[in-house]
């Protein structure tokens, strides 16, 4: 737990610099570009500025649920020697990250109670690492989705996607 409340700190005393400002605010475009496209709307400032910083499948969320389940996992080892107690924390960080990105596929894929119950704390974390973007951060995020995903192929076979005109709503 000492842990868990180092990395909030962190979070919390680096949230304070202007620049990080700003990063917080560009990881808020990244997000609202994602749940943008993710809920069948084109990919436009008017309709990422309606859509939710929020999102389960968010690093920062991946990172929440690393330091939960290292906390489970390291609580079972109960080993005097120190070289062998390094040794099997150091060979359960693959196990401990495969568990932490199952649990976050499955936020991402799921909407029942308990995914939501799970996720609400990396949901809450993310109120530290986004901000609401301006415009020229929308933008910006948008370019970025644009050169590495085709949000019109995806949309095209995911929601039937033909007519921007259809598509302007509110996430």
């Amino acid at each position: 737990m000492i842990r868990l409340a180092i990395f909030i700190g962190y979070i919390l005393l680096i949230s304070c610099m202007e620049d990080i400002k700003r990063v917080f605010m560009y990881h808020g475009a990244e997000h609202k570009c994602i749940n943008c496209i993710e809920h069948g709307m084109e990919l436009t400032v008017e309709n990422v500025r309606k859509s939710s910083r929020q999102h389960k499948r968010c690093g920062t969320s991946f990172l929440l649920f690393v330091m939960i389940v290292s906390i489970i996992f390291f609580a079972f080892i109960r080993v005097d020697s120190p070289v062998l107690r390094l040794f099997l924390r150091l060979a359960l960080i693959p196990v401990i990250a495969g568990v932490s990105y199952e649990l976050i596929r499955l936020a991402g894929r799921s909407d029942n109670g308990f995914v939501n119950l799970i996720s609400k704390p990396g949901l809450m974390l993310q109120g530290l690492t986004t901000r609401e973007p301006d415009d020229a951060m929308i933008e910006v995020g948008i370019a970025s989705v644009e050169a590495i995903f085709d949000w019109r192929a995806y949309l095209a076979v995911e929601f039937a996607w033909t007519d921007t005109e259809n598509k302007k709503g509110q996430v």
